[in-house]
């Protein structure tokens, strides 16, 4: 009688699951074209100035900005381009004399009550994550705050964001003291599509 071997399951690969997502949502958009795509890691991040008490909209109007505020023209990836959201972050930056001079947690800037400002996320102006605090960001509640200086939340769930729609992020902050010279960026990473000509065409 033959003994059946108990093998442990394999792991999920979240790259891949990512992936797969991706080329999903893409189909379902009608744009069957991204899977032919040269897959890359993506960074897109934006600086408001700190105005404490207000709601500031990161990724509109980013035509307005130009790097080092912003590395985006326009709150839309072009076409052959497209990302899954795996992180996002917000950082303090300091300017001084026109010169960015430290980039900085909320701890780290003496803003620590500014970890209870409440973020969303809009694809095409619907919500795709409901407003939630910024303790998540926080190293002692962050679930993958492996050490005291963690601040980059690890979403539970993909969001996909797909070309030619526009995409914003909202971040409602605790009333408090103005500081001069300070801003407050959105940073998102992740996986995503550049577009790859010469294995589409």
């Amino acid at each position: 009688m033959r003994r059946q071997i108990q093998r442990p399951r394999p792991s999920i690969n979240t790259q891949s699951v990512s992936i797969k997502k991706l080329v999903s949502a893409s189909n379902r958009m009608g744009n069957k074209g991204i899977k032919d795509q040269q897959m890359t890691t993506v960074e897109y991040f934006d600086y408001l100035p700190y105005a404490p008490g207000t709601t500031l909209n990161f990724f509109e109007n980013v035509n307005a900005r130009s790097f080092p505020f912003t590395n985006l023209t326009q709150n839309e990836l072009q076409t052959g381009e497209s990302m899954v959201i795996k992180r996002i972050w917000f950082t303090v930056a300091t300017q001084v004399a026109g010169n960015i001079t430290n980039i900085q947690t909320f701890e780290q800037a003496a803003l620590t009550g500014q970890y209870l400002s409440q973020f969303a996320w809009f694809n095409d102006n619907v919500r795709v994550l409901k407003p939630m605090s910024l303790t998540q960001f926080q190293a002692e509640f962050n679930r993958k705050g492996w050490n005291t200086d963690n601040n980059v939340m690890h979403l539970e769930t993909d969001i996909t964001i797909m070309p030619l729609i526009k995409f914003s992020s909202t971040l409602r902050l605790v009333p408090g003291a103005a500081v001069a010279n300070l801003f407050i960026g959105c940073h998102i990473g992740g996986m995503g599509t550049i577009l790859s000509p010469k294995g589409t065409y």
